[in-house]
């Protein structure tokens, strides 16, 4: 069932998902728009036949809805999950890529640590210091996807990501006049 065209579109769908994601204010937002991010990636996958990257997406998706679950009770995550999923993760990988498809190659690595960063970064609750740990693994992923001769498409994606999450920075962290009063109010009562 190989369709670049459906790839194409769904792909473009997902990228829009994880732009708004950058956008939200609350937590949990942010992770169900990840969550659909993962969605449409899977099928993008799905539709060119790319099955390892259907697998990691798949631990992606449960380690997303997993945060999603805690942070809408209000609650943390408990450490070993993160451990757990980044385990998974690796796992898969190792089985996939060497045991099935026997495809692995060192720069891989920078494939997987993102995917581990992630499983660690989705457990923090604020809001602000994800956007700003986020910068990292979506770095660390445009480097992966060019060494590796990716598609254009996915290295500009990776692109779009990184540079909507500044742009949320910018917008929310740096430029945000309400959390700088907010800042300097606090300032001023622990005088």
């Amino acid at each position: 069932m190989e369709n670049e065209v459906l790839a194409l579109i769904v792909s473009f769908l997902a990228m829009t998902m994880v732009v708004i994601s950058y956008f939200v204010k609350i937590k949990k937002y942010y992770l169900l728009f990840q969550s659909l991010c993962i969605v449409f990636l899977i099928l993008s996958y799905l539709f060119t036949a790319e099955f390892f990257a259907m697998i990691g997406l798949s631990i992606g998706l449960v380690r997303s809805l997993v945060f999603y679950y805690y942070e809408k009770k209000g609650i943390e995550a408990p450490i070993y999950l993160s451990f757990l999923i980044s385990f998974a993760t690796i796992v898969s990988y190792f089985i996939v890529n060497l045991g099935i498809l026997k495809t692995a190659k060192p720069v891989d690595i920078l494939c997987i640590i993102p995917l581990v960063m992630y499983a660690f970064i989705f457990r923090i609750r604020n809001l602000k210091i994800v956007r700003f740990t986020m910068l990292v693994p979506t770095a660390i992923s445009i480097l992966y996807n060019t060494l590796a001769n990716a598609t254009v498409f996915v290295v500009l994606s990776y692109t779009f990501e990184l540079t909507a999450n500044v742009v949320s920075i910018c917008k929310y962290h740096i430029f945000n006049k309400e959390e700088k009063t907010q800042l300097k109010e606090n300032t001023y009562e622990n005088d």
